[in-house]
């Protein structure tokens, strides 16, 4: 549908019952008395991001959709000198059909009275001057005229003029552009009306380096701070990408004509104005804060926060109330998972009730700050936060224009998050960990600037200071992925490749030093800032490894090798007979082409290609079929089979193919039975039978919950009759304790789950309080919010520790999955695309290519509408892409040892070992390169019971020991897809105990 009204062009979108157009306006906005255009209007829906300046002959052209803009909106004109007119959306077809133009009343302005006094001024350059190289401000589209570009000036004298403003270009690629200069008044932390009496415009021809603007001639006098900037009206040439550069400070930019405001609390543009003021003045412009009748006081009561310094955080609250005299204060004690509110009045300055209620607050839980500083229902005209800004579970962003104080004691702290919040609504951090309480009081009554401006989460100072640095390695050289902690602490960290690592450690502590491999290590740290530690092979390792690999290679070849049978296969799979393969197929790839989903050829040669599973190798790590014809074993390309000699072809894959064939079928089986073998021509005789030695006769196992032994802890918990009981023994732990064990937070939040749930997750989230720097521990808690279904907590988590093991490949696609499961398809698409095209830089992402691929093509199978698939790869979008069963193991030290035991319903058994007796090489590239997971697929299977067994043969660290998360899907890919999800530790056992029994249907 097209409709033309003159100058009004209406365009469907949509062929659906509630169709959508494109409305394009082309038009004039002319003067009503002088009928004369009017250059540089400001035209646009206000606040909706569609808008545009008229040109030096008073056209525009504007393009907008109906779905964005509703009928109730206003088209808005606005510029110096007329009255703004508003037009509804809903008025304007009627409006432009019979005309073209848009006509503005002239609205007189109120020139200021100029007296020529013979006066003696100051001059003074003032504004942003510290330019920040990694922000800039910048125009890169045509499409945003009307965009503006400005920060605050704070103004220090009454009667001051703005003589000139100057700021450096970065880029200029256009011919030249032409800017508007704006002076806004600055009130209620935004720029509010223009003060300026006519336009200030200026045509931009420098490509590089300082630009400077005269604004002698316009006679711009102010005493309170202003909002100052530029705005593009119009550009010369085809092309636009102009950037100048930012500086610390506050700065305020509109993306379009009539565009709302947005506010960059923590960086300035680097604007500076050339002023002057009277030298006889003697009025400095007040830099007194109004001080606040109501406060909302915000006070942070997580587990961390018990280190703080209370001492000073209330002496400054204690004098800031006295100034104060009488307020209100709204007082909110908060963590990760409440909020405790209580009102106090404040009489004659008397805090004492108020700082006696806070020093009797209970630390416990982590951090999280999701309904902090997101409201003022309380109406309060000030907000103190009483915070060292760590989040563990959700970030600090104000979301409230009041001015707010963050207040903080404690070094280790995030510091650009609180000065960031401060800043956003002209507060200020108060960082008692470097000033007085005098100071901060100061900055809390009386509006002065900072200089010092945080640019990282930490004070680097004070992290440098505590840091140990020192070299891990053995006789042969460096060893990378070494394992370095604090003994009896949280405190880790890690080798790099050249053996280097640094610590947050002083002096009598003791570090705990394990490689796989090697045997654990202690040392004393010393008054040293280095330490060197050489670490010693385990003496019977090397001998074991040597005689284990020839005792396998035996072994595989009796179990690999034509020693299979019809009889042992007890399950239906994909199979083809002699009636589905045609005349035309001349070669077994044209009839593997053909009938089986899922496999697919590789290699240049047509006559002898190799064939691969999907989701069973990869580009990095390819695992390619082998062949079983007539019993037969072919690692390689098998002879030359004619099609028509072959009366049936079964595809193995999966643990199927595994439990059969051994390790050598772990990509896959393509099973041949020729008519020799069925009679149809001359029978071969061939000697097969079953595998040997993987019957499953053992009995007595018990379930690993059965065995689990109840810590001495739990037993005192069990005595409990009633929450307040087990809340005073919990306390009690608290006060005997200067560190607890993650097993303890983990099994205590279970326990309280009876009791309290919102009390057992706060129990629970201790772990990222206590632990935030440690990938261990907090893989561990990550693994149990899943399995409480918290899977956001979860994936804050993940983002945590991608910020500690950016090397690891592991992180990555922890997170990739999170994304999925939260339903951030886009960002897990990316993501898995990045590790699937190995584009991350530094990582190596081939142990993790099989895990991936499956996840990825599940992602399309299932979100496949919500996401753009447009580049994605063909191998990719099998429609038919499922599994009956996908299960997957995941632990969080790649250097603990176990073993995994399938048994089948055919009581055979598969043994999947994670020993560096079975499995070295795959254990040294998991430490390597950061990873710690396996899947096993169970799909075309016969009916039965499954059991899985498992046996950890590692020593367990009591502290933060191994935990192993067990994820089964079931109808993995389907819209009935399930998954459960369950979290163990893997604790030394004499002997293997079950871990699950299923039935498989």
């Amino acid at each position: 549908m097209k409709i033309s009204l003159l100058v009004l062009f209406v365009f469907c979108l949509s062929n659906t019952l509630l169709a959508q157009y494109e409305v394009t306006i082309e038009a004039f906005v002319l003067d009503k008395e002088t009928k004369q255009p009017i250059p540089y209007v400001n035209i646009g829906f206000f606040e909706k991001s569609i808008g545009t300046v008229s040109n030096e002959d008073g056209k525009f052209t504007l393009i907008y959709h109906e779905d964005i803009v509703g009928g109730k909106e206003f088209l808005q004109f606005s510029v110096l000198g007329y009255k703004t007119l508003k037009v509804r959306a809903s008025q304007l077809i009627k409006f432009l059909t019979n005309t073209n133009k848009f006509y503005l009343i002239p609205e007189p302005v109120e020139l200021e009275e100029v007296f020529i006094i013979n006066e003696t001024r100051n001059k003074k350059r003032i504004g942003n001057t510290n330019i920040v190289l990694n922000m800039m401000g910048y125009w890169k589209d045509e499409d945003v005229l009307g965009g503006e570009i400005t920060t605050k000036i704070k103004i220090k004298k009454k009667q001051t003029k703005l003589l000139d403003l100057k700021f450096n270009i970065i880029e200029n690629t256009s011919d030249s552009i032409k800017v508007r200069v704006n002076v806004y008044k600055y009130k209620n932390n935004y720029p509010q009306e223009n003060i300026l009496n006519t336009n200030v415009f200026h045509i931009i021809k420098t490509k590089k380096g300082e630009e400077s603007i005269d604004l002698r001639p316009y006679n711009i006098e102010v005493s309170d701070d202003v909002v100052i900037g530029i705005e593009l009206v119009e550009v010369y040439g085809k092309d636009i990408n102009f950037a100048i550069s930012a500086a610390k400070g506050l700065s305020f930019l509109r993306l379009i004509s009539q565009d709302k405001w947005t506010r960059y609390s923590h960086i300035g543009m680097n604007f500076t104005l050339l002023t002057s003021f009277p030298v006889s003045a003697t009025d400095n412009v007040s830099n007194s804060r109004e001080l606040p009748k109501k406060i909302t006081l915000y006070y942070d009561v997580s587990k961390h926060m018990k280190k703080r310094f209370s001492k000073q955080e209330f002496n400054l609250l204690s004098k800031y109330l006295l100034t104060l005299k009488e307020v209100e204060i709204e007082v909110i004690k908060f963590n990760n998972t409440r909020n405790n509110t209580r009102i106090f009045t404040i009489l004659k300055g008397d805090a004492s009730e108020l700082i006696t209620y806070l020093q009797n607050s209970d630390y416990d839980g982590a951090s999280g700050f999701k309904n902090i500083l997101k409201t003022n229902t309380f109406n309060a005209d000030a907000i103190l936060l009483f915070s060292s800004g760590i989040d563990n579970f959700s970030p600090l962003q104000s979301e409230v224009y009041i001015p707010t104080f963050c207040i903080n004691s404690l070094t280790d702290a995030n510091h650009l998050a609180l000065q960031k919040t401060a800043f956003y609504a002209d507060g200020h951090y108060i960082n008692l960990s470097k000033i007085s309480s005098n100071q901060g009081l100061d900055f809390m009554i009386n509006e002065i600037e900072d200089n010092e401006i945080y640019t990282n989460v930490n004070d680097n100072e004070t992290i440098e200071k505590d840091l140990l640095y020192g070299k891990v390695f053995y006789v042969a050289g460096s060893i990378q992925g070494a394992t370095i902690r604090v003994k009896n602490t949280f405190i880790e960290s890690q080798s790099d490749a050249f053996g280097y690592f640094k610590i947050k450690a002083k002096e009598d502590d003791i570090l705990v030093v394990n490689y796989f491999g090697m045997e654990e290590k202690e040392v004393l740290v010393s008054n040293s800032k280095e330490i060197y530690i050489l670490m010693k092979l385990i003496g019977e390792l090397l001998d074991e490894v040597l005689l284990k690999g020839k005792t396998k290679k035996e072994e595989e070849v009796v179990t690999g090798f034509g020693k299979s049978s019809k009889d042992a296969i007890g399950y239906s799979l994909n199979t083809i007979t002699s009636k589905d393969i045609k005349p035309h197929h001349t070669t077994l790839a044209d009839v593997i082409r053909g009938n089986f989903a899922g496999v697919k050829t590789v290699g240049l040669d047509r006559n002898n290609p190799k064939f691969i599973m999907r989701g069973w190798s990869s580009i990095f790590n390819v695992s390619y079929v082998i062949f079983d014809i007539d019993g037969a074993i072919y690692t390689d390309n098998p002879p030359y089979i004619n099609p028509q000699d072959i009366e049936s072809i079964t595809i193995l894959k999966s643990l199927a193919a595994t439990f059969k064939y051994g390790a050598v079928g772990n990509g896959g089986v393509i099973k041949i039975v020729t008519k020799f073998m069925t009679g149809g021509k001359g029978k071969r005789k061939i000697n097969s039978a079953l595998v040997k030695g993987n019957d499953y006769v053992e009995n007595g196992i018990l379930l690993i919950e059965s065995v689990k032994e109840t810590p001495s802890y739990l037993r005192e918990f069990e005595t409990a009759i009633s929450y307040k009981n087990a809340l005073t023994i919990y306390s009690k732990h608290l006060q005997q304790k200067t560190i607890l064990s993650t097993p303890y937070y983990l099994d205590v939040s279970d326990y309280f789950k009876k009791w309290n749930k919102d009390k057992a997750y706060t129990i629970l989230s201790n772990i990222a309080s206590v632990a935030y720097n440690n990938p261990k521990a907090l893989t561990t808690l990550a693994y149990k919010l899943e399995e409480l279904e918290k899977f956001e907590q979860a994936k804050h988590i993940y983002k945590r520790i991608i910020e500690l093991r950016p090397n690891d490949t592991q992180s990555y696609r922890d997170l990739a999955l999170s994304y999925t499961t939260t339903g951030y398809y886009t960002e897990a698409m990316e993501l898995y695309g990045k590790m699937l095209n190995n584009q991350i830089e530094n990582v190596d992402f081939k142990g993790l290519e099989k895990v991936i691929t499956s996840e990825f093509m599940h992602l399309l199978a299932k979100h496949r509408s919500k996401i753009n698939f447009v580049n994605i790869h063909a191998d990719y979008l099998k429609a038919d892409f499922k599994y009956d069963m996908r299960i997957v193991f995941e632990w969080n030290d790649p250097s603990t040892e176990f073993e995994l035991q399938f048994v089948n319903p055919q009581k055979k058994f598969f043994k999947w070992s994670h020993t560096r007796f079975e499995n070295k090489e795959r254990l040294l590239d998991e430490i390597k390169n950061g990873y710690h997971i396996e899947e096993f697929i169970i799909d075309d299977y016969v009916s039965g019971e499954w059991i899985i067994n498992i046996e950890c043969l590692s020593k367990a660290d009591e502290l933060n020991p191994t935990y192993l998360k067990y994820t089964v899907y079931r109808n993995y890919g389907l819209a009935n897809e399930t998954k459960d999800i369950k979290v163990i530790k893997l604790d030394k056992q004499l002997q293997k105990v079950t871990l699950d029994m299923f039935l498989y249907k």
